[in-house]
């Protein structure tokens, strides 16, 4: 039976070695540190693993040596850089320094000596007899950069100048002991961090001498802004030449000391460990900072507070101020914090905090155990235990507050408290003390109550009217929130109704210098019926949901909610609530601010100023504060750079010109800022030149497509603004350019419209055959029709009238004895003969196939007309006379002769003129004279009277496909113009 007991012991000493030795995430950084916000990336986030060496280049990016390589990282990514060519193989980088030229020196292990970043590119620097490992690099004042060649006790330094390499050994005055570190001092002095001494090698000296007292193996050396020289070993962190005392000798907490020593740019001292994280000494040598204690000199960061490892190594401060720590588990940030968490208080409150500032200055703070006071300046102090959670705190009207607790309320003022009975078995849901010295308490189901004169009342009520919170106004009037409908009539305080509200049902009731304000789910607006339209959340979402605000005296106002903690100008707030539309810019500070944790949701105030200007603010887990006086902007615009261009699967690196493939429509272009305070906050924005010179929304994607593109030139141009807003004032810009491919190229467009030409040249000509053939056949019909009706009047008309004239000379010929009737009978025949010839001749129009000459053909017709006889006719013609198709040349003939005899009856004209001109392109005719014209009216009333033979010429024109046009509006006659195409009007054969 023994063996299952020692097997549930195993597991639970198991489980112990887990919980103890694994790495713990605390609730937050300790009470020394609470001024920073402390940003991790971990192996699982991508950081590389052992890292060594830190640093920035101009450029921005932040650069991480590490046993698995050299990383380029931006603040989201990490991005590896390696040699070229058959050297590509990983690299262990143990040491980086940034030369005062911005090239990038590698310092690295497994005796590959040292690289250099020059353009883009990691070449070999080409030092002698390169050592195990280079465990630093630094540039004296002259421009050379010293090498630290550790895991050899001869020839520990080599140094680059003009270059030239120069190795220092024995022969140059250093020990023959492993060089650990270098610094260069501000005086030009040369120090070396040998494993038992320190060397140095003033200006103008040429060898090395040692001085200093003895230091142990792995020492670290740096200095403070007053040339005074610190030293780290076993024996703890001291100031080199300075006698030992609090102020210059700290005791480490690690034997072995720190690793990297680093004095950041507000003089605190930072050094790694080899297994405690990383260490903060507050001031040394100074001393503390008003309101700060010997305890808080020293603070350590370590896995129980959320570092990646307490195995660090690298120690680095950046240019906007972030401090990054390396450590074999990743990489971790610390930056200074907006919003802090005040560690002389207790955190995790069992019940809701409560926060009142009186009249002092003095801010008060109470949790479930204890009521503490802030005074102006001062960190926290208790002021006493309670025996119960404080229920509520509020301001007193005179000075102090008042704390009401679960079975008394006590008046706290600089006194001894004291204390005032309270309403049996009630609970107070905050409190207000009015102008007028009454003292309210709303109690929830048990009704509102009042002191006055040391007395307590109930305010009468009909039904529950669930009193919930009160505070009192700018004018020193109660305002008190009923969650049920509020007491009606004359009151002594003002009543508001918590689920009537243009903000929505209100959960903060907020007084301000403005009056009071209430926020809901819908946003922000003034309490009362006159309330203009609120602050709506869909425009500004801070204003949902407030719980606490304060106003200083310096014109700021500051409020809390869901978003964060809110920062405004108040006299921009006081407009925005008078016109919801006019601007109206916040700043909210959230969790990458230094926020842990969402305000409460409970009555009372849960913001408020001291009388130093500091705010204070409540939370679930913690009292929180913001020093506005401390807030310091990062007034560096952000380098922008764009990394690369994708098109496709293929990766094109930026350049100032990009070559893209022929027929590109679509690219990735991805990019990046250099700030790196907070890169969740920087924002782009991007517009493509030759596409649109409009910029896109700031958006925090760290890329781009661009579509729709085409053959040509574009300039894409990239912006980007800071954590805090601020812009880079220069653009990055990367000229694109697209070839055509061969269907886009000009000589493919230009052949594709010239087939595209003859290809509906074609097609015309193949509508136009079609259209002839359909014409032919239409010519052919209608001479079928003429001459089957020229068949059908002369064997009818033409032979009944040729009978009629025979019998009619019969009766002629009877009658010869009355020669007055033979006469006019003679003449009766005479004129039907004529008739019958006449009719003869028009019969063999119908069955006329003429194809002859049309200048003949227009002098007999000209001939024909009843013109006077001294009128002047004359037909010519230009150009090379051709043949036209039968059914052209008829419609022709009737046009010109319907225009002729139109002139004859109504010119009264002088001169007639026919003119033809046969063109290349078109025939044209011309009838024109010189007559009185024809009105336009005319020729109107003409055809309404039933004269058509202007209708049948625009017909016959149309018929044949022909133009026709009649100007006879001119005092100079009328002109008849007809213009046929020359492929409608001339016949196939006639050339």
């Amino acid at each position: 039976m023994a063996f299952p007991l020692c097997a549930r012991v195993l597991r639970c000493l198991v489980l112990l070695w887990v919980v103890a030795g694994s790495p713990a995430r605390a609730a937050g950084l300790p009470p020394g540190l609470s001024e920073f916000k402390h940003e991790a990336w971990p192996l699982s986030r991508g950081a590389p693993s052992r890292i060594n060496a830190i640093t920035q280049t101009p450029d921005g990016f932040l650069w991480i040596g590490s046993v698995e390589g050299l990383f380029r990282f931006d603040g989201v990514s990490f991005e590896p850089v390696r040699m070229p060519g058959s050297q590509a193989q990983r690299l262990v980088v143990s040491s980086l320094h940034v030369a005062r030229s911005g090239e990038l020196w590698v310092g690295l292990a497994r005796g590959r000596g040292v690289a250099v970043l020059r353009g883009g590119q990691l070449v070999d620097a080409g030092m002698p007899n390169p050592s195990r490992e280079v465990n630093d690099i630094r540039e004296d004042a002259e421009g050379g950069l010293w090498v630290a060649r550790g895991g050899r006790s001869e020839q520990g330094l080599a140094r680059w100048h003009r270059g030239q390499w120069q190795e220092f050994g024995i022969d140059s005055g250093l020990p023959a002991q492993p060089v650990w570190g270098l610094h260069m001092a501000r005086d030009g002095t040369v120090w070396a961090v040998l494993s038992r001494t320190l060397a140095l090698r003033r200006p103008g000296e040429s060898r090395f001498s040692t001085t200093g007292p003895a230091i142990s193996a792995l020492a670290s050396l740096t200095e403070d802004d007053q040339g005074q020289l610190w030293v780290s070993d076993s024996q703890g962190t001291r100031a080199l030449t300075a006698t030992a005392g609090p102020l210059t000798s700290f005791p480490h907490p690690n034997p072995v000391g720190g690793t990297r020593l680093l004095f950041d740019a507000r003089g605190d001292l930072w050094t790694t460990t080899r297994n405690g994280g990383v260490l903060r000494i507050r001031a040394p040598g100074r001393s503390l900072p008003a309101g700060l204690t010997g305890a808080a000199r020293m603070a350590a960061l370590d896995t129980t507070a959320g570092l990646t490892s307490d195995q660090t190594r690298a120690l680095f401060q950046d240019r906007e101020g972030n401090l990054w720590v390396g450590t074999e588990l990743g990489l971790d940030q610390l930056r200074p914090a907006a919003v802090v968490v005040e560690p002389g208080l207790p955190a995790n409150s069992p019940t809701s905090y409560r926060l009142a500032a009186a009249r002092d200055g003095t801010v008060y703070v109470a949790d479930a155990q204890a009521l503490y006071a802030i005074p102006p300046g001062q960190p926290p102090q208790r002021l006493m235990r309670l025996g119960s959670p404080a229920e509520a705190l509020c301001a007193a009207v005179d000075r102090g507050v008042w704390l009401f607790l679960a079975d008394r309320v006590l008046k706290v003022d600089g006194l001894a408290p004291r204390a005032q009975a309270k309403p049996a078995g009630t609970t107070a849901y905050g409190c207000a003390q009015d102008a007028d010295g009454r003292l309210w308490m709303p109690a929830l189901a048990h009704g509102l109550h009042v002191m006055a004169q040391g007395r307590w009342d109930r305010w009468p009520e009909r039904s529950p009217t669930l009193p919930a919170n009160a505070v009192v106004d700018d004018r020193g009037r109660a305002v008190v929130l009923f969650r049920a409908a509020p007491p009606v009539g004359p009151l002594p305080f003002v009543a508001l109704d918590a689920r009537q509200s243009a903000a929505g049902a209100i959960e903060g009731l907020l007084p301000t210098d403005l009056g009071v304000l209430v926020s809901g789910h819908l946003g922000l607006t003034a309490a009362g019926a006159a309330a203009a339209s609120p602050l709506a959340a869909t425009r500004h979402p801070w204003a949902a949901s407030l719980n606490g605000i304060a106003q200083t005296p310096d014109g700021e106002t500051w409020a809390i909610g869901d978003a964060g903690v809110v920062r405004l100008r108040t006299a921009d707030l006081a407009r925005a609530l008078q016109q919801p539309q006019a601007p109206l810019t916040a700043r909210v500070f959230d969790f990458q601010d230094g926020l842990d944790s969402f305000v409460q949701k409970a009555p009372g105030a849960q913001m408020a100023v001291g009388g130093d200007g500091r705010i204070w603010f409540l939370t679930r887990r913690h009292v929180m504060r913001v020093e506005p006086g401390g807030l310091v902007p990062n007034r560096l615009p952000p380098p922008v750079q764009v990394r690369e261009l994708q098109v496709g699967e293929d990766i094109f690196p930026a350049a100032a010109e990009v070559k893209l493939p022929a027929g590109t429509t679509t690219v990735r272009v991805a990019f990046t800022a250099l700030s790196l305070t907070v890169p969740e906050r920087v924002r782009f924005s991007h517009r493509l030149v030759g596409v649109s010179d409009a910029w896109s929304e700031p958006g925090v994607q760290r890329s781009a497509l661009l579509s729709d593109l085409g053959p040509g030139t574009y300039r894409f141009e990239l912006r980007a603004s800071n954590n805090d807003g601020l812009w880079a004032e220069q653009p990055a810009q990367v000229t694109l350019v697209i070839p055509a491919t061969f269907t886009q190229s000009l000589p493919f467009r230009v052949g594709a419209a010239v087939l595209l030409l003859a290809l509906l040249y074609g097609f015309y000509l193949m509508r136009l055959r079609q259209y002839l053939a359909r014409a032919r056949e239409r010519s052919q019909e209608r001479l079928r029709e003429r001459e089957r009706i020229a068949r059908e009047m002369h064997d009818t008309l033409l032979q009944s009238v040729q009978g009629l004239i025979l019998r009619f000379q019969s009766v002629v010929d009877r009658v010869a004895h009355d020669p007055g009737t033979r006469e006019a009978l003679q003449q009766a025949v005479d004129r039907a003969e004529s008739v019958l010839v006449d009719g003869r001749d028009r019969l063999q129009g119908l069955r006329r196939v003429d194809t002859g000459d049309m200048e003949d053909a227009l002098r007999r017709v000209l001939a024909e007309q009843p013109f006077a006889p001294d009128t002047r006719l004359d037909v010519s013609s230009q150009g090379t006379r051709r043949g036209l198709r039968p059914t052209v040349f008829d419609e022709v003939l009737c046009i010109v002769s319907e225009a002729l005899f139109n002139a004859a009856r109504h010119a009264h004209a002088t001169q007639v003129e026919v003119r033809l001109i046969y063109g290349r392109r078109w025939l044209e005719i011309v009838v024109q004279d010189d007559g009185v014209g024809m009105p336009a009216a005319r020729a109107d009333e003409a055809a309404r009277r039933g004269h058509f033979g202007m209708v049948g010429m625009a017909e016959r024109a149309q018929r044949i496909g022909a133009q026709l046009r009649i100007d006879g509006h001119s005092a100079a006659g009328t002109r008849v113009l007809l213009r046929l195409r020359s492929r409608i009007a001339y016949a196939p054969d006639a050339g």
